[in-house]
């Protein structure tokens, strides 16, 4: 699904175009070769390749996987989709030894009761605060920013057109959502300042690692977060993801 110039969407259960348990997955087209964010849970990395064909873009200049948090349906395809395509594989270093072991921050056990099997993969790279990636024609910015695991980390980049974009993960959704889940790793005031810091990134666009994405206007509506994580408990909107 082209959302546009430069992003796709190539997979996402919530959409019914992957498989069971896939986070959305996002592709950025960056000229001579793809960047991914997120793989899914592990049953659908052939279903996200066909889609990826299917759109006229060919898999195989995927270079890098990007693993925005340790959470099992966003890591579970990666051990695959190496293991085909040749890419690399990158986490922030708060988490990276969580998705190379499975261990209780991943949710592993939980994906195991929506029936997700999965290899742990070995990452080719560990990501920190501030950090430039050039992948073909875009540089992409790290922002680390937890709260909804030790290790989350934003992805900011401009489009083609020009728009300042973010790729979130988990840490925000539209519309002022709010994602939680009372486990492992999870810090309500680190989860607060990261939404600041993405509301101060001013970006156009912001797409989720969950629900639905944002063409526009992306700045004010996690201003709505922000308010809604600070406002008084009778008024916050929750949602598991």
């Amino acid at each position: 699904m082209k959302l546009t110039e430069s992003v796709y969407l190539i997979g996402g259960s919530g959409y019914g175009y992957s498989a069971k348990g896939d986070c959305n997955i996002y592709l950025v087209d960056c000229g001579s070769e793809y960047a991914v964010m997120d793989i899914g849970g592990g049953l659908g990395v052939s279903k996200i390749l066909e889609n990826i064909k299917r759109m006229g873009l060919e898999p195989k200049k995927i270079s890098t996987v990007f693993l925005s948090h340790c959470h099992f349906d966003h890591i579970g395809g990666a051990y695959e989709v190496k293991e085909r395509l040749g890419c690399r594989l990158l986490s922030h270093t708060a988490d990276s030894g969580s998705i190379e072991s499975l261990d209780e921050y991943s949710l592993y056990e939980m994906g195991k009761t929506w029936g997700l099997t999965f290899k742990a993969p070995k990452l080719d790279g560990y990501l920190k605060d501030g950090d430039r990636l050039k992948i073909g024609d875009i540089v992409f910015s790290i922002l680390h920013t937890p709260g909804h695991t030790p290790g989350c980390f934003t992805l900011k980049f401009t489009e083609k057109d020009g728009m300042n974009s973010l790729l979130v993960g988990d840490v925000a959704f539209q519309g002022g959502k709010l994602g939680f889940i009372n486990g492992p790793g999870f810090d309500l005031n680190a989860w607060k300042n990261s939404i600041k810091r993405l509301i101060a990134a001013k970006p156009d666009r912001l797409y989720p690692g969950h629900n639905t994405f944002l063409l526009s206007g992306a700045t004010e509506d996690l201003k709505l977060t922000d308010q809604r994580m600070n406002a008084p408990w009778t008024t916050i909107v929750s949602s598991i993801g």
